[in-house]
């Protein structure tokens, strides 16, 4: 009876052992485990996106971290802008001649309007200024937007997505807005996808509504007031009229998205 339970105790303590001296080997297992998933989903992110519908609307909003240039003095980080800039039309220009998309890239943002940005905005910050160097992709369908934002993964740094074609602004507007680093610059840049006939409304029609909007709104503060019920109802209704336009163009986009579906079944 002594030596069974003997046995017993000894064989417990034994397990106990061995049970103690495996849980770093299974922490460690855990750790590779979730290495190889990080690693995974980062390889998922870069992986072919379906070019239609829901393959757009599919992209992920995400920012890795909070999106830093590599100084925080707008002096040093302007003196770079045009060099990023001409970088940034370089790789465009390379995706655009493979896609056969438009690309726009207007002049770097002005010192006066940077100083400003930095000082409202970002509290003397001038790391958090991610817009000195930006452009614009356009494209006519789905298919090339996609098509477009691959390529610019394949070419840059992916440092923040908004994706406003699955979650759109309240006016409806969508696009996709990509903050991406530079290979060689290193400097952030903000590039902006649309779909024209969005893009059309945006500097046109929309345009003409928020000036609209920003009269109104002008004048009350002018005269130290709140807005009155009939400028507020003004404004709703103008709002109206932009968020109807956004949405017939988006309503164009998937009745091309869905024939193109059946199109490909039937065949």
């Amino acid at each position: 009876m002594l030596i069974n339970s003997m046995n017993r105790l000894f064989r417990t303590f034994f397990i106990f052992l061995l049970l103690l001296s495996t849980r770093p080997g299974f922490a460690a297992t855990n750790e590779f485990q979730s290495n190889i998933k990080e690693k995974s989903d980062s390889y998922a992110v870069r992986q072919a996106i379906s070019k239609d519908l829901s393959g757009l609307t599919s992209i992920s909003s995400l920012e890795y971290h909070p999106p830093r240039q590599t100084s925080t003095d707008l002096d040093s980080l302007y003196s770079q802008a045009q060099t990023a800039q001409d970088e940034l039309t370089q790789i465009l220009k390379q995706i655009s001649t493979a896609n056969q998309i438009e690309t726009q890239v207007p002049a770097i943002k002005s010192y006066s309007r940077a100083s400003e940005k930095v000082s409202s905005k970002h509290a003397g910050d001038a790391s958090l200024l991610t817009d000195l160097a930006r452009a614009s992709i356009v494209t006519n369908n789905i298919h090339d937007l996609v098509t477009a934002y691959e390529a610019l993964t394949s070419q840059t740094q992916i440092i923040k997505v908004k994706n406003r074609f699955a979650s759109p602004k309240d006016s409806g507007y969508r696009d996709l807005n990509v903050l991406i680093r530079l290979p060689k610059s290193q400097m952030i840049a903000e590039v902006q996808l649309h779909l024209s006939e969005i893009a059309n409304i945006k500097n046109g029609a929309e345009h003409q509504v928020y000036e609209d909007v920003q009269t109104i709104e002008t004048l009350a503060v002018n005269q130290g007031r709140a807005l009155n019920d009939i400028e507020q109802a003004q404004i709703t209704r103008l709002r109206q009229v932009s968020h109807k336009q956004y949405h017939k163009a988006w309503l164009q986009y998937k009745r091309i998205d869905a024939a193109s579906l059946i199109t490909a079944s039937a065949a």
